[in-house]
Protein backbone atom coordinates (compact mmCIF):
# COMPACT_ATOMS: atom_id res chain seq x y z
CA UNK A 1 0.00 0.00 0.00
CA UNK A 2 1.57 3.59 -1.03
CA UNK A 3 0.61 6.21 1.51
CA UNK A 4 -0.62 9.86 0.39
CA UNK A 5 -1.80 12.94 1.78
CA UNK A 6 -5.19 12.40 0.23
CA UNK A 7 -5.42 8.92 -0.78
CA UNK A 8 -3.71 5.35 -0.82
CA UNK A 9 -3.36 2.80 -3.33
CA UNK A 10 -2.26 -0.50 -3.90
CA UNK A 11 -0.87 -2.21 -7.50
CA UNK A 12 -1.38 -5.88 -7.52
CA UNK A 13 -0.57 -8.03 -10.58
CA UNK A 14 -1.63 -11.71 -10.21
CA UNK A 15 -3.85 -11.94 -13.00
CA UNK A 16 -4.47 -8.71 -14.74
CA UNK A 17 -2.69 -5.29 -13.71
CA UNK A 18 -4.80 -3.80 -10.66
CA UNK A 19 -5.18 -0.50 -8.95
CA UNK A 20 -7.00 -0.33 -5.59
CA UNK A 21 -7.87 2.64 -4.36
CA UNK A 22 -8.37 4.20 -0.60
CA UNK A 23 -9.14 8.32 -0.13
CA UNK A 24 -10.80 10.13 2.22
CA UNK A 25 -14.73 11.11 0.92
CA UNK A 26 -14.96 14.27 -2.44
CA UNK A 27 -11.29 12.76 -3.48
CA UNK A 28 -11.34 11.74 -6.56
CA UNK A 29 -7.82 9.81 -8.09
CA UNK A 30 -6.50 9.42 -11.33
CA UNK A 31 -5.45 6.19 -12.91
CA UNK A 32 -3.61 6.01 -16.25
CA UNK A 33 -2.22 2.52 -17.84
CA UNK A 34 0.50 3.44 -20.53
CA UNK A 35 2.45 0.97 -22.45
CA UNK A 36 5.89 1.63 -22.13
CA UNK A 37 6.50 3.67 -25.38
CA UNK A 38 3.81 5.89 -23.92
CA UNK A 39 0.63 5.51 -25.65
CA UNK A 40 -2.16 5.70 -23.56
CA UNK A 41 -3.93 2.10 -22.68
CA UNK A 42 -6.76 3.73 -19.86
CA UNK A 43 -7.75 5.69 -17.61
CA UNK A 44 -10.50 6.15 -15.00
CA UNK A 45 -11.03 8.74 -12.02
CA UNK A 46 -11.72 6.28 -8.85
CA UNK A 47 -13.20 7.31 -5.35
CA UNK A 48 -12.90 5.65 -2.24
CA UNK A 49 -12.89 1.62 -2.44
CA UNK A 50 -12.63 1.71 -6.03
CA UNK A 51 -10.55 -0.11 -8.31
CA UNK A 52 -8.91 0.37 -12.24
CA UNK A 53 -7.88 -2.94 -14.43
CA UNK A 54 -6.52 -3.55 -17.78
CA UNK A 55 -7.90 -6.80 -19.83
CA UNK A 56 -4.38 -8.47 -20.13
CA UNK A 57 -2.84 -11.17 -18.79
CA UNK A 58 0.11 -11.54 -20.61
CA UNK A 59 3.36 -9.52 -20.30
CA UNK A 60 4.26 -6.33 -21.78
CA UNK A 61 6.33 -2.80 -20.59
CA UNK A 62 3.65 -0.91 -19.50
CA UNK A 63 3.19 1.33 -16.44
CA UNK A 64 0.96 2.97 -14.44
CA UNK A 65 0.61 7.11 -13.22
CA UNK A 66 -1.93 7.53 -10.14
CA UNK A 67 -2.20 11.58 -8.97
CA UNK A 68 -4.98 13.66 -8.22
CA UNK A 69 -4.64 17.75 -8.18
CA UNK A 70 -1.53 17.70 -5.66
CA UNK A 71 0.57 14.47 -6.03
CA UNK A 72 2.07 11.58 -8.34
CA UNK A 73 3.21 8.28 -8.50
CA UNK A 74 4.70 6.02 -11.32
CA UNK A 75 4.57 2.32 -11.28
CA UNK A 76 6.48 -0.05 -13.28
CA UNK A 77 5.62 -3.81 -12.62
CA UNK A 78 8.94 -5.65 -11.27
CA UNK A 79 9.89 -9.13 -10.71
CA UNK A 80 13.03 -8.55 -8.65
CA UNK A 81 12.77 -11.83 -5.56
CA UNK A 82 9.15 -11.96 -6.60
CA UNK A 83 7.64 -15.19 -6.39
CA UNK A 84 6.42 -16.13 -9.97
CA UNK A 85 4.26 -18.66 -11.14
CA UNK A 86 4.39 -20.11 -14.85
CA UNK A 87 2.14 -22.76 -16.00
CA UNK A 88 2.28 -24.88 -19.10
CA UNK A 89 -1.31 -25.42 -20.41
CA UNK A 90 -0.15 -27.46 -22.93
CA UNK A 91 0.31 -31.35 -21.88
CA UNK A 92 1.89 -31.72 -25.63
CA UNK A 93 5.81 -32.58 -25.84
CA UNK A 94 6.28 -30.38 -28.43
CA UNK A 95 4.49 -27.61 -26.72
CA UNK A 96 6.24 -28.23 -23.46
CA UNK A 97 9.67 -28.28 -25.30
CA UNK A 98 9.21 -25.31 -27.04
CA UNK A 99 8.02 -23.07 -24.22
CA UNK A 100 10.71 -23.86 -21.39
CA UNK A 101 13.63 -21.84 -22.60
CA UNK A 102 11.61 -18.74 -22.96
CA UNK A 103 10.42 -19.31 -19.17
CA UNK A 104 14.40 -19.75 -17.95
CA UNK A 105 14.83 -16.45 -19.84
CA UNK A 106 12.54 -14.95 -18.13
CA UNK A 107 13.88 -15.97 -14.75
CA UNK A 108 17.16 -14.84 -15.71
CA UNK A 109 16.25 -11.37 -16.90
CA UNK A 110 13.93 -10.37 -14.00
CA UNK A 111 15.79 -12.34 -11.54
CA UNK A 112 12.97 -13.80 -9.91
CA UNK A 113 11.90 -16.89 -7.76
CA UNK A 114 10.16 -19.37 -10.41
CA UNK A 115 7.66 -21.60 -10.28
CA UNK A 116 6.86 -23.48 -13.02
CA UNK A 117 4.58 -26.58 -13.48
CA UNK A 118 4.60 -28.70 -16.79
CA UNK A 119 3.15 -32.07 -17.89
CA UNK A 120 6.81 -33.27 -18.52
CA UNK A 121 9.07 -32.15 -16.10
CA UNK A 122 11.36 -35.26 -16.37
CA UNK A 123 13.08 -33.42 -19.22
CA UNK A 124 13.90 -30.50 -16.86
CA UNK A 125 14.21 -30.46 -13.21
CA UNK A 126 18.40 -31.52 -12.92
CA UNK A 127 18.92 -29.28 -16.47
CA UNK A 128 17.22 -25.88 -14.25
CA UNK A 129 18.27 -25.86 -11.40
CA UNK A 130 16.89 -22.34 -10.54
CA UNK A 131 13.66 -23.49 -11.40
CA UNK A 132 11.21 -24.93 -9.13
CA UNK A 133 9.10 -27.11 -10.63
CA UNK A 134 5.95 -28.47 -9.29
CA UNK A 135 3.37 -31.01 -10.73
CA UNK A 136 0.42 -29.28 -12.28
CA UNK A 137 -2.60 -28.93 -9.89
CA UNK A 138 -0.06 -27.95 -7.03
CA UNK A 139 -0.96 -25.33 -4.70
CA UNK A 140 1.40 -22.63 -5.13
CA UNK A 141 0.92 -19.74 -2.30
CA UNK A 142 2.23 -16.09 -1.79
CA UNK A 143 2.33 -15.38 -5.93
CA UNK A 144 2.66 -11.84 -7.14
CA UNK A 145 1.99 -12.99 -10.83
CA UNK A 146 0.36 -15.95 -12.72
CA UNK A 147 0.90 -16.90 -16.08
CA UNK A 148 -0.23 -19.57 -18.12
CA UNK A 149 1.21 -20.39 -21.55
CA UNK A 150 -1.05 -21.69 -24.20
CA UNK A 151 -2.81 -21.28 -26.84
CA UNK A 152 -6.22 -19.65 -26.19
CA UNK A 153 -9.60 -18.82 -28.01
CA UNK A 154 -12.93 -17.22 -27.18
CA UNK A 155 -16.05 -18.73 -27.63
CA UNK A 156 -16.53 -17.57 -30.51
CA UNK A 157 -13.77 -19.46 -31.51
CA UNK A 158 -11.38 -16.08 -32.36
CA UNK A 159 -8.24 -15.64 -30.47
CA UNK A 160 -8.09 -14.52 -27.41
CA UNK A 161 -5.98 -11.44 -27.43
CA UNK A 162 -6.45 -10.64 -23.83
CA UNK A 163 -4.04 -13.54 -23.12
CA UNK A 164 -2.03 -13.98 -26.14
CA UNK A 165 -0.88 -10.50 -27.46
CA UNK A 166 -0.10 -11.81 -30.89
CA UNK A 167 -1.57 -14.18 -33.67
CA UNK A 168 -0.04 -17.51 -32.49
CA UNK A 169 -1.04 -19.76 -34.91
CA UNK A 170 1.06 -18.09 -37.48
CA UNK A 171 4.29 -17.35 -36.27
CA UNK A 172 7.04 -19.83 -34.60
CA UNK A 173 5.68 -22.39 -31.89
CA UNK A 174 8.61 -21.20 -28.97
CA UNK A 175 7.45 -17.42 -29.76
CA UNK A 176 4.07 -18.29 -27.92
CA UNK A 177 5.85 -18.36 -24.58
CA UNK A 178 7.79 -15.15 -25.48
CA UNK A 179 5.07 -13.12 -26.06
CA UNK A 180 3.08 -13.79 -23.19
CA UNK A 181 6.12 -13.55 -21.14
CA UNK A 182 6.95 -10.19 -22.92
CA UNK A 183 10.39 -11.14 -24.18
CA UNK A 184 12.02 -10.88 -27.07
CA UNK A 185 12.13 -13.61 -29.26
CA UNK A 186 15.34 -15.88 -30.13
CA UNK A 187 14.59 -19.29 -30.92
CA UNK A 188 16.64 -20.88 -28.01
CA UNK A 189 17.03 -25.02 -28.04
CA UNK A 190 16.21 -26.44 -24.57
CA UNK A 191 18.57 -28.47 -22.51
CA UNK A 192 17.24 -31.82 -21.67
CA UNK A 193 17.73 -34.35 -18.91
CA UNK A 194 19.19 -37.37 -21.09
CA UNK A 195 22.05 -39.39 -19.89
CA UNK A 196 23.11 -41.41 -23.20
CA UNK A 197 23.26 -45.18 -23.22
CA UNK A 198 25.17 -47.55 -25.01
CA UNK A 199 24.46 -47.46 -28.91
CA UNK A 200 21.28 -49.77 -29.27
CA UNK A 201 21.95 -50.72 -32.56
CA UNK A 202 25.61 -51.53 -34.30
CA UNK A 203 24.79 -50.37 -37.53
CA UNK A 204 24.25 -46.47 -38.86
CA UNK A 205 20.25 -45.62 -38.81
CA UNK A 206 18.32 -43.29 -39.26
CA UNK A 207 14.68 -42.72 -37.11
CA UNK A 208 11.27 -41.93 -38.42
CA UNK A 209 8.00 -41.38 -36.64
CA UNK A 210 5.35 -41.54 -39.49
CA UNK A 211 2.26 -41.11 -37.44
CA UNK A 212 0.86 -38.78 -35.69
CA UNK A 213 -3.08 -36.94 -33.64
CA UNK A 214 -4.73 -36.19 -36.85
CA UNK A 215 -4.43 -37.15 -40.74
CA UNK A 216 -4.07 -33.51 -41.73
CA UNK A 217 -0.33 -34.35 -40.35
CA UNK A 218 0.15 -37.24 -42.14
CA UNK A 219 2.40 -37.23 -45.22
CA UNK A 220 -0.34 -38.58 -47.45
CA UNK A 221 2.09 -39.30 -50.47
CA UNK A 222 0.88 -43.10 -50.43
CA UNK A 223 4.83 -44.34 -51.31
CA UNK A 224 6.20 -41.11 -49.39
CA UNK A 225 7.54 -43.33 -46.28
CA UNK A 226 8.39 -46.59 -48.22
CA UNK A 227 10.46 -44.82 -50.79
CA UNK A 228 12.43 -43.20 -47.86
CA UNK A 229 13.50 -46.73 -46.34
CA UNK A 230 14.09 -48.42 -49.66
CA UNK A 231 16.38 -45.86 -49.93
CA UNK A 232 18.05 -45.71 -46.88
CA UNK A 233 18.21 -49.69 -46.79
CA UNK A 234 20.02 -49.11 -50.39
CA UNK A 235 22.60 -47.18 -48.49
CA UNK A 236 23.03 -49.85 -45.72
CA UNK A 237 21.33 -47.54 -43.02
CA UNK A 238 18.81 -49.77 -40.71
CA UNK A 239 15.69 -47.50 -39.99
CA UNK A 240 13.78 -47.28 -36.70
CA UNK A 241 10.22 -46.51 -36.18
CA UNK A 242 9.79 -44.69 -33.05
CA UNK A 243 6.05 -43.95 -33.06
CA UNK A 244 4.31 -45.56 -30.69
CA UNK A 245 0.91 -45.98 -33.19
CA UNK A 246 0.71 -49.72 -34.16
CA UNK A 247 0.97 -50.88 -37.93
CA UNK A 248 -2.29 -49.59 -39.68
CA UNK A 249 -3.75 -47.10 -37.28
CA UNK A 250 -5.80 -45.08 -38.43
CA UNK A 251 -5.75 -46.70 -42.18
CA UNK A 252 -1.79 -45.65 -41.98
CA UNK A 253 0.62 -48.62 -43.03
CA UNK A 254 3.86 -48.54 -41.80
CA UNK A 255 6.35 -49.21 -44.61
CA UNK A 256 7.95 -52.79 -44.84
CA UNK A 257 11.82 -52.88 -44.09
CA UNK A 258 12.04 -50.94 -40.74
CA UNK A 259 12.19 -51.96 -37.33
CA UNK A 260 9.12 -50.91 -34.80
CA UNK A 261 10.14 -49.86 -31.97
CA UNK A 262 7.64 -51.31 -29.20
CA UNK A 263 7.12 -50.12 -25.36
CA UNK A 264 9.97 -48.24 -25.31
CA UNK A 265 10.06 -45.62 -22.16
CA UNK A 266 11.08 -41.60 -23.49
CA UNK A 267 14.64 -41.92 -21.99
CA UNK A 268 15.01 -45.37 -24.28
CA UNK A 269 13.39 -43.19 -26.90
CA UNK A 270 16.03 -40.04 -26.83
CA UNK A 271 19.11 -42.56 -26.72
CA UNK A 272 17.71 -43.60 -30.21
CA UNK A 273 17.81 -40.71 -31.57
CA UNK A 274 20.66 -39.74 -29.91
CA UNK A 275 23.39 -42.09 -31.55
CA UNK A 276 21.02 -42.04 -35.21
CA UNK A 277 22.29 -40.43 -38.18
CA UNK A 278 19.07 -38.35 -38.70
CA UNK A 279 15.65 -38.02 -37.63
CA UNK A 280 12.68 -37.64 -40.19
CA UNK A 281 9.14 -36.93 -39.22
CA UNK A 282 6.15 -34.89 -39.14
CA UNK A 283 4.57 -31.63 -37.19
CA UNK A 284 4.67 -33.60 -33.78
CA UNK A 285 6.28 -34.13 -30.55
CA UNK A 286 9.12 -36.36 -31.11
CA UNK A 287 10.65 -33.99 -34.00
CA UNK A 288 10.52 -31.38 -31.53
CA UNK A 289 12.38 -33.69 -28.49
CA UNK A 290 15.24 -34.71 -31.66
CA UNK A 291 15.71 -31.20 -32.19
CA UNK A 292 16.37 -30.75 -28.59
CA UNK A 293 18.84 -33.43 -28.51
CA UNK A 294 20.44 -32.34 -31.55
CA UNK A 295 19.57 -34.69 -33.99
CA UNK A 296 19.37 -33.46 -37.43
CA UNK A 297 15.75 -33.15 -38.00
CA UNK A 298 14.39 -33.63 -41.66
CA UNK A 299 10.42 -32.56 -40.87
CA UNK A 300 7.50 -33.07 -43.77
CA UNK A 301 4.56 -31.26 -42.53
CA UNK A 302 2.17 -29.25 -45.44
CA UNK A 303 -0.60 -28.16 -43.19
CA UNK A 304 1.36 -25.65 -40.94
CA UNK A 305 4.01 -23.36 -42.67
CA UNK A 306 7.65 -23.80 -42.38
CA UNK A 307 7.58 -20.52 -39.82
CA UNK A 308 5.84 -22.73 -37.16
CA UNK A 309 8.53 -25.23 -36.35
CA UNK A 310 12.07 -25.04 -35.38
CA UNK A 311 14.55 -23.13 -37.87
CA UNK A 312 17.30 -25.53 -36.91
CA UNK A 313 15.76 -28.13 -39.13
CA UNK A 314 15.34 -28.96 -42.80
CA UNK A 315 11.52 -28.70 -43.30
CA UNK A 316 9.85 -30.00 -46.46
CA UNK A 317 7.10 -28.55 -47.67
CA UNK A 318 5.38 -27.44 -50.80
CA UNK A 319 4.75 -23.67 -51.60
CA UNK A 320 1.56 -22.43 -52.90
CA UNK A 321 2.26 -22.70 -56.61
CA UNK A 322 0.26 -24.29 -58.99
CA UNK A 323 -2.58 -23.81 -57.22
CA UNK A 324 -0.76 -26.36 -54.58
CA UNK A 325 -2.85 -25.63 -51.06
CA UNK A 326 -1.29 -25.71 -47.80
CA UNK A 327 -1.12 -23.87 -44.33
CA UNK A 328 -4.28 -24.12 -43.62
CA UNK A 329 -3.32 -24.45 -39.54
CA UNK A 330 -2.20 -21.10 -40.02
CA UNK A 331 -5.09 -19.81 -40.89
CA UNK A 332 -7.82 -21.50 -38.98
CA UNK A 333 -8.40 -23.33 -35.59
CA UNK A 334 -7.84 -26.92 -35.69
CA UNK A 335 -10.16 -29.10 -34.61
CA UNK A 336 -8.31 -32.05 -33.01
CA UNK A 337 -11.51 -33.58 -33.10
CA UNK A 338 -12.03 -34.25 -36.59
CA UNK A 339 -9.33 -36.69 -37.63
CA UNK A 340 -10.62 -35.80 -41.20
CA UNK A 341 -10.26 -32.24 -40.58
CA UNK A 342 -9.00 -30.13 -43.80
CA UNK A 343 -10.98 -27.21 -43.81
CA UNK A 344 -10.97 -26.28 -47.46
CA UNK A 345 -11.09 -29.91 -49.18
CA UNK A 346 -12.63 -32.35 -47.10
CA UNK A 347 -14.44 -34.83 -48.80
CA UNK A 348 -12.86 -33.82 -52.69
CA UNK A 349 -9.95 -35.53 -54.34
CA UNK A 350 -8.04 -32.48 -53.07
CA UNK A 351 -7.91 -33.55 -49.58
CA UNK A 352 -4.43 -33.26 -47.58
CA UNK A 353 -2.74 -32.51 -51.20
CA UNK A 354 -0.53 -30.12 -49.19
CA UNK A 355 1.13 -33.75 -48.29
CA UNK A 356 0.34 -35.69 -51.20
CA UNK A 357 2.04 -33.51 -53.22
CA UNK A 358 5.57 -33.70 -51.53
CA UNK A 359 7.32 -36.29 -53.64
CA UNK A 360 9.75 -39.00 -52.03
CA UNK A 361 12.42 -37.51 -54.04
CA UNK A 362 12.17 -34.31 -51.74
CA UNK A 363 12.99 -35.46 -49.03
CA UNK A 364 15.45 -38.70 -50.28
CA UNK A 365 17.11 -35.00 -51.85
CA UNK A 366 16.97 -34.01 -47.79
CA UNK A 367 18.81 -36.89 -46.50
CA UNK A 368 21.79 -36.66 -48.73
CA UNK A 369 22.09 -33.30 -47.79
CA UNK A 370 23.06 -34.92 -44.22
Amino acid sequence: MIDKNNYSFEFSYFNAPRVNITCKSNTKVNVEFFEGNGDLIYKSVLTDNMFASINREYHSDFYVKVYDDFEESIVRPGFTDERVYIHLDSSAMGDTIAWLPPVEEFRKKHNCHLICSTFNNQFFVSQYPDIEFVEPGTEVPNLYKMFTLGWFYNENGEIDYTKNPTNFRDQHLQKTASDILGLEFNEIRPKIDFEPLPRPVSKKYYCIANHSTAQAKYWNNPDGWQDVVDHLKSKDYEVIILSKENDGYMGNRDPKGAIKLEDKTLAEISNYLHHAEGFIGLGSGLSWLAWALNTKVILISGFSKPNCEMIGCIRIFVPDIENICNGCFNDFKFDAGDWNWCVKHKGTDRQFECTKSISSEMVINAIMKF
